[in-house]
């Protein structure tokens, strides 16, 4: 009998640590993993720029290699 209160128990905890730390902060809004939608639009764009630029410094850099190659 004392187990299952143990189980019981452990449920509850966990569901409480649960409801507090992650399922009320999420309807709040202010969750750490879904984040602050405008930081994570500015973060893709910077993302975005920044492959953007590596592709194009690997374009000229193969260019470079090819005109080596070749003369």
């Amino acid at each position: 009998m004392s187990g299952f209160i143990f189980a019981a128990l452990g449920l509850l905890l966990s569901l409480t640590v649960t409801y507090f730390f992650c399922l009320r902060p999420m309807r709040q809004g202010r969750c750490a993993m879904v984040g602050n939608t405008l930081a994570n639009e500015q973060s893709v764009r910077r993302d975005e720029a920044e492959i953007a630029r590596l592709r194009e410094e690997v374009a000229v850099l193969r260019g470079e290699r090819l005109t080596l190659n070749s003369g």
